[in-house]
């Protein structure tokens, strides 16, 4: 990589001298170096020296040139729209091509769009070979879908124990969804045996971090005495916190008590 000529270039556009940073990036572009490329477009948002559009077209060329980091980055950029136009199929091309060069995290990216059929056909039997040789060694998010798939059966067989597994694997780096599905198998007995502290202390993580599902089955443990001493008013902050984020069995449970409550005080008025 040729940072000097990287520095020089964007030290060009820091002092507004446009015509030393146009020689330099033809530079750049002539010896197509794409490790060069990319660290153009990261310093030079980094730096805030560049548009998300010229960042993004600095990263094509190394990606083009390519450079696995470079591939990953710009499959973020079309499936979040960051300096190019959205476009899931992009982003799964992108996710392939970086996957291809040995980039594990792209590499289940493609396993959890062809899950969804976001960008690709739907499979879930080649998403799951994907994500079952991935995720133990990607993100929290592989590890999650991994876990749904095994839960719901989907390109496998239903595997409750498998499920409880990935999902706690995701839940340690404090995935909410993650932890919310594991205390929602504590609390069932699912996968694992029952534990209704346990299940509290994985709900209460989730709930924290704003996880509506999390919030609503926390609630009801409450209202349902299953959490000692149960707090009334907690519950009641919770579904309402659900509610306002559109959950729609927050929003029917926080009604439900509203009204009940209401009727109560009509009827001690009339008493």
């Amino acid at each position: 990589m040729n940072r000097d000529l990287v520095e020089e270039a964007l030290g060009a556009v820091g002092r507004g001298d446009g015509e030393a940073a146009d020689r330099c990036f033809a530079r750049i572009r002539a010896e197509g170096d794409p490790e060069t490329e990319y660290a153009v477009a990261l310093i030079g948002a980094e730096y805030r020296l560049l548009s998300d559009d010229q960042c993004a077209e600095w990263v094509r060329l190394a990606a083009e040139g390519g450079l696995a980091d470079a591939c990953h980055d710009m499959g973020d950029r079309c499936l979040g729209g960051y300096g190019v136009p959205a476009s899931d199929v992009e982003a799964f091309r992108w996710y392939s091509e970086a996957g291809a060069k040995g980039d594990i995290d792209a590499r289940a990216m493609t396993g959890i769009m062809m899950r969804r059929g976001k960008g690709c056909p739907r499979d879930p039997d080649k998403a799951f070979s994907i994500l079952k040789e991935a995720a133990p060694h990607s993100t929290a998010e592989a590890m999650y879908q991994l876990g749904q798939m095994y839960e719901r059966g989907e390109g496998t067989f239903k595997d409750y124990r498998e499920a409880f597994r990935w999902y706690y694997e995701a839940a340690k780096l404090k995935h909410p969804r993650a932890q919310t599905a594991v205390g929602n198998m504590y609390h069932d007995g699912k996968g694992t045996d029952k534990d209704t502290a346990r299940a509290e202390r994985w709900l209460r993580s989730a709930a924290g971090k704003g996880d509506e599902r999390a919030q609503f089955r926390l609630a009801l443990m409450h209202l349902n005495g299953e959490i000692k001493p149960p707090n009334r008013a907690l519950a009641l902050e919770l579904l309402r916190k659900g509610a306002a984020a559109g959950f729609i069995p927050a929003v029917r449970e926080f009604e439900r008590i509203q009204k009940e409550r209401s009727q109560k005080k009509r009827g001690r008025e009339t008493a």
